[in-house]
């Protein structure tokens, strides 16, 4: 498959006006609203922790953020996509709004923002497009103040273990360490595993069938290890886009699958370790 680099993909048109609508409409029929869900619990964790100065990393067009301080919080926002920066900017006047609350700047490697100035910094969706997580993490983590606090999005991998499809193929090759086996069990292994459906076939398809580059899926056993390592104590994980079954299922009748995921939805059950695609990280710098 041909990669496209995320900035190009979010740059584009189509991306621009999806996004942009993407928080305006709640009808199942057009698309399963797991943004909605995730900017709930970004909002909840705002009112809980009281950071007197946010930024938004990555905002995109901007939505999240109007929101945001229409509930009364003190944030600015930057996208390193121009055009999603042109659209933010548009959608703050319709909402009477400053147009400065958005700037240009790369979350990668933001240059805009002071050191040290920031309480909270929200990746609602951004960091996983990353060409290298790590640096990104760490270059956020100098515009944070003291005790300074990150909360981001990511993509949740142990729930390509409930997919039943490639996803899980992969998942459990890395687990059993196919490549150390030998060459009989190998083969009978493949074998076991042959009927594991190809998502790329689905009617509905997910960023990864675009081909847009992104960072591999946090595992939530082991991210508070990996955050540690980077300066940063995980508080807690908040799960989202639960799956009743294999995705596979949507195809079938796609409106009462996506009828019973919202059902679903809790931030706190158990059960999205296996069943929910994403989770939202709260971390506090060390």
């Amino acid at each position: 498959m041909k990669k496209t680099k995320a900035f190009k993909h979010f740059n584009s048109k189509y991306s621009v006006d999806e996004y942009a609508e993407m928080y305006k409409k709640f009808r199942l029929d057009i698309r399963y609203p797991a943004n909605v869900k995730r900017l709930e619990i970004f909002v909840n964790l705002l009112k809980k922790h009281k950071p007197k100065n946010i930024i938004d990393a990555g905002c995109g067009a901007g939505m999240p953020l109007i929101y945001i301080k229409k509930k009364g919080f003190n944030i600015r926002g930057y996208d390193k996509a121009k055009n999603m920066v042109i659209k933010a900017k548009e959608n703050l006047k319709e909402n009477k709004f400053s147009s400065d609350l958005i700037f240009y700047d790369d979350f990668e490697n933001p240059k805009k923002v002071k050191n040290s100035s920031v309480d909270c910094i929200l990746g609602m969706g951004a960091f996983y497009y990353s060409k290298n997580f790590k640096k990104t993490i760490l270059n956020q983590k100098k515009k944070l103040k003291r005790n300074g606090r990150i909360i981001f999005s990511a993509r949740n991998r142990l729930f390509d273990i409930a997919t039943l499809n490639n996803y899980t193929k992969k998942f459990l090759d890395d687990l059993y360490e196919l490549k150390y086996l030998k060459k009989e069990w190998k083969q009978k292994y493949i074998s076991l595993t042959k009927n594991f459906s190809d998502r790329r076939k689905y009617k509905f398809k997910n960023i990864d069938e675009k081909g847009v580059v992104n960072h591999k899926p946090h595992n939530p056993l082991t991210i508070n290890t990996e955050m540690k390592k980077l300066g940063f104590i995980v508080e807690n994980l908040y799960f989202y886009h639960y799956h009743p079954l294999p995705p596979l299922f949507e195809n079938f009748d796609k409106i009462y699958y996506r009828k019973n995921s919202w059902k679903m939805e809790d931030p706190s059950d158990w059960r999205g370790y296996l069943l929910a695609s994403a989770m939202v990280v709260d971390c506090k710098k060390i």
